[in-house]
């Protein structure tokens, strides 16, 4: 059966919707107008109803590809697009004298008329013909099965025709809520959800799409356990969130790990955030990172009247620049190259372009490379970077600094972890005598950001393994990198001036169970890849804190957000000896940056080798 275009199905569903509007109309007044062959027999009024109700429905997109068919939302706006084209036909007839005379009771039934007939044909069309259903007669599109757990997951049935790419034909329903032989759009249930490796064989089905995305993680886990003992691929159809980023809405994509971790949507302030953001110029350092990207992309959002990129990587700039003005042409960039370890070069970007506000993501934070032969650079690049940065910024007179740091530098470990807390004390020290506002953001790791575990996973599985965790019992916090972003944003709003703002990061997760996670989504066969313990790499530990042991922390108006009260840092004099420490002429040895930052960190206990024996072996996944 030829597969038929969504331009000639829309005008085929127009022309339908036009001999509905002449037939209601026709039929109201041949039941109850006194002299029916009068009223129908000037053309004016029945042009000007049919033109009426199709610009109608058209704007209440009851036209678009997928969404001319019978179902709840469609029904909804079917009835609205009925009622407001009645008015608006109405208000037209009068407008030009052709409303027929006597004409009262008949304007009450037309549109019940019109109403059922529009049903109705949508229905005929939908169960007879593929110029009503999308979801059939798709020549070349590969079969595909729908699992669902609850009845919300039929929706999913119309998202996945919806695709303009057409790829999908769906050929049953496995759901647990539904007698087999129940009929959908007119695809029928063929079993429950755990019969899925029997159907998916019977039917030589190698993709399904998932309705229900359960909130237990285990539920989410034993699904794509299910789809992979079936031997096929679990796909989803993103929300309106994803959509709105990332593709249209409705589009199907492969389940990632990201998904096995995902929780609950966060609510941001947009009101203070539009007060923080809106007509202002803002600046980000580190512009071209995973996090300093997505907080362009986030802050761009609020339409700030300019937005400033500051990147060292020359390549990671030029990216994240034309990623940005293909995202959002009209509003103007500056993208500028530069180290923020150069007050002079600083001071001029400050000057002419005078941002109110400052988010500062640049940072090394790489921890094992950082810890053996980087220490010094390190320490340059976290601490005398967001001093140079802080002040220039101060000088400015920015309104408000917002310093992205990590829960590495509670308690820390390593010289990576040592040199944000001193970061952060810098910020709290120049808060006594300033009026620009810092504010500090702690959190863990960020799923799928550039240095993070999932791409060298990846990169591990493609090649078909082994993947090395560096020790079974080793947890980590982990969000998103778009939720990271937004509560970074959410606490700049909030803070007052010297607050170190704490992330809700939810439950750790062990890096083994993320291995795992991965193997699973993998097309591989079961048991080809192995998991190799390796052990720990200099500066690492078992868990990240998010508290120091002589911090406690008070709520926010956000349920994601606290803030901690940490140790801060002595005043004017401090600050001054440490900005001599950095300056000094000479390039600092590993050993000697540890040892000074003892001095400068009191709670920081050097761990240069790992503190645990390596932990040798294999095991399959």
């Amino acid at each position: 059966m030829p597969i038929v275009s969504p331009p000639l199905r829309r005008s085929f569903v127009v022309v339908l919707d036009l001999l509905c509007v002449w037939a209601s109309w026709a039929a109201a007044l041949w039941m109850l107008h006194p002299d029916p062959a009068a009223a129908l027999s000037a053309p004016v009024p029945l042009a000007l109803i049919g033109v009426m109700h199709v610009l109608v429905n058209m704007g209440f997109g009851l036209y678009r590809d997928g969404a001319s068919y019978a179902e709840g939302p469609s029904s909804r706006r079917m009835v609205l697009a009925v009622g407001v084209g009645l008015a608006g036909t109405v208000v037209g007839m009068t407008a030009t004298g052709t409303l027929p005379q006597g004409v009262s009771q008949e304007l009450a039934l037309y549109p019940l008329l019109l109403l059922s007939l529009m049903v109705v044909t949508r229905f005929m069309a939908a169960a007879l013909s593929p110029w009503g259903d999308p979801v059939r007669g798709l020549e070349g599109a590969q079969p595909i099965l729908l699992l669902g757990e609850s009845a919300a997951a039929m929706g999913v049935l119309r998202a996945v025709a919806q695709e303009q790419e057409r790829r999908w034909r769906v050929v049953g329903i496995l759901h647990d809520g539904f007698k087999p032989g129940t009929l959908f759009e007119g695809v029928k249930v063929i079993g429950r959800v755990g019969d899925l490796p029997r159907a998916a064989a019977r039917l030589q089905v190698r993709n399904v799409v998932l309705g229900d995305w359960p909130a237990a993680l285990e539920r989410r886990r034993e699904l794509i356990g299910l789809c992979r003992r079936a031997g096929v691929r679990a796909f989803v159809t993103e929300g309106a969130d994803e959509a709105a980023a990332r593709a249209r809405p409705g589009r199907t994509r492969p389940v990632c790990v990201e998904d096995l971790m995902r929780r609950d949507t966060t609510a941001l302030d947009v009101g203070a955030l539009r007060d923080l953001l809106t007509g202002k110029v803002v600046m980000v350092t580190g512009a071209g990172g995973s996090i300093g990207s997505e907080l362009c992309r986030q802050i761009a959002a609020y339409q700030p009247s300019m937005l400033v990129l500051f990147e060292q990587n020359e390549f990671a700039i030029y990216k994240a620049d034309a990623d940005m003005r293909e995202a959002f042409p009209e509003l103007p960039i500056a993208s500028i190259v530069g180290d923020i370890k150069s007050p002079n070069r600083l001071n001029r970007v400050m000057r002419h372009y005078s941002p109110s506000v400052v988010f500062h993501a640049a940072a090394y934070k790489h921890v094992p490379l950082m810890e053996e032969s980087n220490a010094w650079e390190a320490v340059q690049n976290n601490v005398y970077g967001t001093y140079v940065l802080a002040k220039a910024a101060i000088d400015a007179g920015v309104r408000k600094f917002v310093f992205v740091s990590t829960d590495k530098a509670v308690n820390p470990v390593n010289v990576m972890g040592a040199s944000k807390r001193l970061a952060e004390m810098v910020c709290q020290s120049l808060q006594a005598s300033s009026a620009t506002r810092f504010e500090m953001v702690r959190f863990g790791n960020v799923l799928g950001s550039a240095g993070s575990v999932i791409p060298r996973f990846q990169e591990q599985i493609d090649r078909g393994g082994p993947v090395t965790v560096t020790h079974p019992e080793m947890v980590r916090y982990f969000m998103s990198i778009p939720e990271a972003a937004q509560l970074v944003l959410q606490a700049g709003s909030m803070g007052l001036g010297g607050e170190i703002f704490l992330m809700d990061m939810g439950e750790p997760v062990k890096i083994v169970d993320l291995a795992r996670d991965m193997i699973r989504l993998s097309e591989r066969p079961e048991g080809e890849i192995r998991i190799v313990y390796s052990g720990l790499r200099p500066g690492e530990k078992l868990f990240e804190e998010l508290l120091a042991d002589d911090e406690h922390t008070r709520p926010t108006p956000h349920p994601k957000l606290r803030i901690a009260k940490a140790r801060e840092a002595d005043g004017g004099p401090w600050l001054d000896q440490l900005v001599a420490w950095l300056t000094q002429d000479r390039d600092l040895g590993d050993a000697e940056v540890r040892r000074d930052l003892k001095r400068w960190v009191p709670e920081f206990q050097s761990q240069s080798r790992p503190a645990l024996k390596a932990v040798t072996g294999s095991r399959a996944a």
